[in-house]
């Protein structure tokens, strides 16, 4: 692809009209005030970014400049263009309209707080057709809670919605997962209609006027709005992975990011991604930040742990990325809403080091190659993990469990939607536990195992935290709420898959197989409730038949 010009492309006139004698206001939208135009000032939304196309990144507050941090993260090079170079913060400071299946959002979130204050969903469908409105219709209401797994992610609930109403090739994707949701659903049920085998259709023939509109605004000559091509490519990977295209999922995604390099004028092969536990505050960074999440998922999936593999990680995934995070984070003593709470597990598990998630997972699908026959690239020996960083992960790991349950006696009391997904965030943590307690993929320099200490001083003994996990994974699958559908992000699947390395008590293993299998056809990322249910009944069987010998 050609580079972007130097200069931006400007569609109003050069020459310089005069400005009537009026005087300024400083009340507009952010997208207004970019592009120089009066703006109507409607709220939540200006009305005038949604008629001729635009984004409306909402209205500047003195709220979202006390929060914003003082220093900065270099999440990646800084752009040479104008017109990508700066986006608006993308949340809008106002609050959101609340409906019985969102999050109660009556905490004040900190830093967060203005990623989490959106607006309501876009009332009304870009497009006249009969036929498309209904699929539209079936996006806002439907997919986008599945999409988002229960969770008020502002991303997938608003604006992605917006995004529709400014490129055709977002719609037509929404159009095109629509279409797919409602197929699978009906396929769900007790027999296959002609209803169905519609849906399949419709949603094929709208994927494929999504790539052909996605190649004809990257060639029109304009500088393409980065953002939504990232997102785009975010909408193709769900799409291909639910359709049991892995391998063209992530190639989707690695064109994209390609793309992306290009356009942000990055030399190096790869993308060097910084996390940190503050929250994304732009629309890039927030789609970076969910790239960046499944590149790890992907390649768990894909990784084959070598024997030559000792205190250090491959960084670099499958979508070629290297993920880079602080050694160390201070951990709040009390969170003040999930989604603070899910950040910090997420560190704990994925980002920072020792990564025992990533140790224990990679342990888990090695494992599953093993029974199945397939060649191995030498002996599962496991890192080797310095005495001080499982210290340090560990007190880490205390002090969260601390914080989140405090967070869980608050809300219990309520039971709303923000409760269930503390529930699932509480299996993650006991996960994390449970791998650093029974040593599941590493080996550590030291007998002192003080993560076996805190289970059997909290919870009597290893059986007794599998237990605990089990009775809340029973609570959260259970729950008439939970979602039996595609979720982009982490969940719980392999948390309750990775009891299976904690013990070998037939009953225990015969409760994580029920769950699995209760939890079918959920996919959560690139994990699929059925397979990993398939393959924990294989485990089983292979140690049943291992102890008959």
């Amino acid at each position: 692809m050609s580079r972007p010009p130097e200069v931006p492309v400007v569609l109003r006139p050069k020459a310089k009209k005069r400005r009537l004698g009026l005087p300024k206001v400083s009340t507009g939208c952010k997208t207004c005030k970019k592009r120089h135009v009066k703006c109507d000032e409607g709220k939540p939304l200006c009305q005038r970014c949604l008629r001729f196309g635009f984004v409306c990144d909402g209205y500047e507050t003195k709220a979202s400049k006390a929060v914003r941090p003082a220093v900065r993260r270099d999440l990646l090079p800084k752009p040479r263009h104008a017109s990508i170079t700066t986006h608006p913060a993308i949340v809008p400071a106002v609050q959101r309209e609340m409906v019985s299946e969102r999050l109660n959002t009556d905490d004040r979130w900190g830093p967060a707080h203005l990623l989490f204050n959106v607006p309501a969903a876009i009332s009304s469908s870009p497009r006249q057709s009969p036929e498309a409105l209904q699929y539209f219709q079936y996006f806002r209401q439907e997919s986008v809670n599945e999409l988002s797994g229960g969770w008020n992610e502002p991303l997938w609930q608003t604006y992605l919605l917006q995004a529709c109403h400014q490129e055709p090739f977002i719609y037509n994707m929404a159009l095109t997962l629509a279409a797919q949701g409602r197929s699978e659903r009906l396929k769900r049920g007790t027999y296959v209609s002609d209803t169905s085998h519609h849906h399949e259709m419709y949603s094929l023939k709208q994927y494929s006027s999504s790539l052909r509109d996605i190649r004809q605004y990257l060639a029109s000559g304009n500088q393409p709005d980065v953002r939504m091509f990232l997102l785009a490519s975010l909408l193709i990977f769900i799409f291909e992975f639910k359709q049991g295209n892995l391998d063209t999922a992530v190639k989707q995604v690695r064109s994209t990011l390609a793309l992306f390099k290009n356009m942000r004028s990055i030399r190096s092969p790869v993308i060097v991604y910084d996390h940190d536990i503050r929250c994304p505050e732009t629309l890039e960074e927030v789609i970076i930040d969910m790239i960046a999440r499944l590149d790890k998922q992907g390649f768990l999936l894909q990784a084959k742990q070598s024997s030559n593999n000792e205190n250090k990680i491959v960084a670099t995934t499958v979508l070629g990325m290297i993920h880079r995070s602080p050694d160390s984070i201070v951990v709040p003593s009390d969170f003040p809403n999930v989604f603070t709470a899910r950040r910090y597990i997420s560190f704990l598990q994925y980002w920072g080091r020792p990564n025992f998630a990533n140790d224990a997972i990679k342990h888990a699908l090695r494992h599953i190659a093993k029974i199945r026959g397939q060649e191995l690239d030498g002996p599962d020996l496991g890192r080797l993990v310095p005495a001080q960083e499982f210290l340090d992960r560990f007190i880490e790991t205390k002090q969260w469990h601390t914080a989140m349950d405090k967070l869980l006696g608050r809300l219990q009391p309520r039971r709303t939607s923000e409760y269930r997904c503390a529930l699932s965030v509480k299996i993650q943590g006991l996960a994390t536990l449970l791998v650093m307690a029974c040593e599941i993929g590493f080996r550590m320099e030291t007998s002192t195992n003080m993560a076996m200490e805190e289970v059997q001083t909290k919870y009597g003994s290893v059986r007794g935290l599998c237990e605990e996990m089990l009775h809340l994974g029973r609570l959260v699958v259970h729950d008439p709420e939970f979602l039996k559908c595609y979720v982009f992000d982490f969940g719980i699947i392999m948390c309750i898959f990775i009891i299976l390395f904690a013990t070998y008590d037939h009953d225990l293993e015969e409760q994580t197989v029920q769950i699995l299998k209760d939890m079918r056809p959920r996919k959560e990322g690139v994990w699929d409730s059925s397979a990993m249910a398939g393959a924990a009944e294989m485990i089983v069987r292979n140690r049943w038949s291992t102890a008959m010998l």
